[in-house]
């Protein structure tokens, strides 16, 4: 499932060539996704520009010049492709195609269709009912190590579902957040309540490095993501902990062996010596 890496890495994708850019052409699937399609969208978009791209939590925002927002999800196993009228390339699972006026196409595919595609007013975004209850942005300045502490306060849970709450912070899926503990040497079966204000000033530290490191390269290519232009994320090969169950902890110091349990019904890596606190 793309996580907010691999998200973000969409946004980049096609920002340089969606930006300014008219909309002449949509067409939409008879398909179902996760929600009804909005009421008279294509109409509502024809002849708009894009005029910024952004992301809030794994939504993608394409803020059109009618201060309307196209908000997609891209769910399970979505991708957005960048195309062109020349090459007349045709994909199967497509559920909406934006044609251009400079001959760009952009196509929206979702074979497991747990995606979305909604239109709602821009300036109502943060009230809307997909984003009211979201948390902080994990790469932003308000999420520090004093919020990290007050959140964890009175909460039994562990802490790796702390940090995957979205109502707390956006965004850190499960690929990212045993990265984050790995390297926190946290155990992720900890109580949040009992993590130390050192420990979250290291799990904040590592978390936005991470998160960073996976947007330069790109994210991870794990099941069905790739990029706007096909190519697969690198961050997979450097993965210290996730799906390496029973290999040898990467660290050179440590004797230590991945193992894997289960949090919250995903499944969980981590270090048996790294990771005993």
């Amino acid at each position: 499932m793309p996580e907010l890496p691999e998200v973000e890495t969409v946004i980049r994708g096609i920002s340089s060539s969606m930006l300014g850019q008219t909309i002449n052409k949509c067409e939409l699937s008879l398909k179902k996704l996760r929600y009804p399609k909005t009421r008279n969208f294509k109409k509502i978009i024809l002849s708009t520009k894009v005029i910024s791209i952004s992301r809030r939590a794994k939504y993608i925002l394409i803020n059109l010049s009618n201060n309307k927002t196209i908000i997609i999800h891209l769910g399970m196993s979505g991708r957005i492709i960048l195309t062109s009228n020349n090459k007349n390339s045709k994909f199967k699972h497509t559920h909406m195609s934006l044609y251009f006026k400079n001959n760009l196409i952009a196509k929206f595919i979702d074979p497991r269709r747990f995606g979305c595609i909604l239109l709602f007013d821009t300036k109502a975004i943060s009230k809307n009912r997909l984003f009211i209850h979201l948390g902080l942005e994990p790469l932003s300045k308000q999420f520090n190590p004093n919020y990290l502490e007050r959140s964890c306060q009175n909460k039994k849970a562990s802490i790796k579902s702390v940090i995957m709450n979205q109502s707390i912070v956006v965004g850190i899926g499960n690929i990212y957040a045993s990265e984050s503990l790995f390297r926190s040497g946290i155990n992720p079966k900890r109580k949040a309540f009992n993590i130390t204000y050192e420990q979250c000033v290291q799990l904040v530290k590592n978390i936005k490095f991470v998160l960073n490191r996976a947007i330069k390269l790109g994210g991870s290519s794990i099941n069905d993501y790739s990029m706007v232009d096909g190519m697969l994320g690198y961050f997979q090969n450097e993965l210290k902990v996730y799906e390496r169950e029973g290999k040898n902890c990467s660290k050179k110091t440590c004797n230590g062996r991945i193992l894997r349990i289960v949090i919250a019904q995903r499944s969980t890596y981590y270090c048996s010596q790294c990771q005993k606190n």
